[in-house]
């Protein structure tokens, strides 16, 4: 059978413009926003993505990865297997620690929870990418640690005009409060230096899921125990009315009930209560 040249041209087009829809469906990203700590507590971690244009969802197909200060020894802190619903310009994506919910009023529903934590070696000097399963391409850099950080700045230039990101923030990620390094740009901007385009939050840092839900850094309410209803770092029978009431009248994601929601899911069901009464039971005697 003959294949005429238009043929071949028509699938040559076709094949090149799905490529092209393919890279575009993720690849124009910020990293936002990023906490390595808590207060000190380095298993409370958060980072927040922004896309800088519509129909970026198809994050199925990136990766988040971190570097120590010299650039080497790379951690794939998650490598997203699913999309996010919304597509909006500016939309986020919010990836958190499985313990930041236990600091984030009310309790943090994120898109999806890190595999792997940044290390506590890498918060002061280290740099994080946003970069493609394939290949990888780096999308986005973000370096913090100034002149202490000593690895490559580069990546791709559909977010930064020269491809070079760097040079890094001058101060290693905060983490001793409530802050945040955040990204001073709007949605679509490109990125410029990782120096001048980040600062410190003011205050207590808020992230922002892909449903727009937002969530506020506080002091972890329940000192390290859920179900502490009185914050007296002791499971007791006092903590029961109280744990009870909260259940009851589900009030989920209020601040007065954060430590009722057991486990961190953002809801108060049966679930919360078995885990109560297991760590009821198993909890040591109060002084």
């Amino acid at each position: 059978m003959r294949i005429s040249t238009r043929s071949l041209f028509v699938s040559a087009a076709l094949l090149v413009s799905t490529a092209v829809e393919t890279r575009a469906s993720f690849h124009f990203m910020q990293i936002e926003q990023v906490i390595g700590s808590v207060n000190g507590d380095a298993t409370a971690q958060a980072i927040q993505l922004r896309m800088r244009s519509a129909f970026q969802n198809q994050v199925q197909q990136a990766r988040l990865r971190v570097f120590d200060a010299a650039g080497a020894n790379p951690i794939t802190l998650i490598d997203m297997a699913a999309s996010v619903p919304n597509s909006a310009a500016g939309s986020r994506v919010l990836i958190a620690s499985s313990n930041f919910a236990n600091y984030t009023s009310p309790a943090v529903v994120p898109n999806f929870t890190m595999t792997n934590l940044i290390p506590e070696s890498y918060l002061a000097a280290g740099s994080l990418v946003f970069e493609s399963d394939v290949g990888p391409t780096v999308y986005w850099r973000l370096s913090w640690g100034g002149a202490t950080y000593t690895g490559s700045h580069t990546g791709n230039v559909a977010n930064d005009a020269n491809g070079n990101f760097g040079p890094a923030f001058g101060a290693a990620l905060p983490g001793a409060g409530l802050t945040a390094l955040r990204f001073n740009g709007a949605s679509n901007a490109l990125s410029t230096t990782n120096a001048a385009d980040y600062s410190i939050t003011v205050g207590a840092a808020t992230f922002v899921n892909n449903a727009g839900a937002s969530f506020t850094v506080v002091p972890d309410l329940c000192n390290g125990m859920s179900g502490d209803m009185d914050e007296d770092t002791c499971l007791a029978g006092l903590d029961i009315q109280e744990f009870t009431d909260c259940v009851l009248s589900g009030s989920a994601g209020t601040t007065a009930c954060d430590c009722a929601d057991v486990n961190a899911d953002a809801a108060l069901d049966l679930d919360d209560v078995d885990q109560f009464v297991d760590d009821l039971l198993s909890a040591p005697a109060c002084p």
